[in-house]
């Protein structure tokens, strides 16, 4: 569903470019991130769900299951280098997979959101 692939990242959170989110060209010092993600939105489902050509793409009881979920983006923050790239979220040791996060929130009870 809807959903850009990154933008810049700065003091504003969600710095933009001139030409947008992200430039058609990184620079050296630009700090950016990157997040796919997935949105359950009712509306665009029910469409899609309607529509011959996308509903053999979606696994409707799948997609039903999760919808009030809400969706879930997996970001990384991503400092542009000379030699390429220095991914700042992993340095940070931030937990990724999904295995690691669902053994925090059961350490630390936190309910599902």
């Amino acid at each position: 569903m809807p959903h850009g692939l990154g933008h810049f990242l700065g003091l504003d959170v969600h710095d933009v470019s001139d030409v947008g989110p992200v430039p058609d060209r990184l620079q050296l010092g630009h700090v950016i991130t990157v997040e796919p993600g997935v949105y359950f939105m009712p509306l665009l489902l029910q469409r899609a769900f309607s529509n011959p050509q996308q509903v053999s793409l979606l696994d409707k009881p799948a997609v039903e299951a999760l919808v009030d979920m809400g969706g879930v983006r997996i970001e990384d923050n991503v400092l542009i280098t000379a030699d390429g790239h220095f991914n700042l979220t992993m340095a940070a040791g931030m937990l990724k997979e999904a295995h690691e996060i669902e053994a925090y929130m059961a350490e630390h009870n936190v309910q599902d959101m």
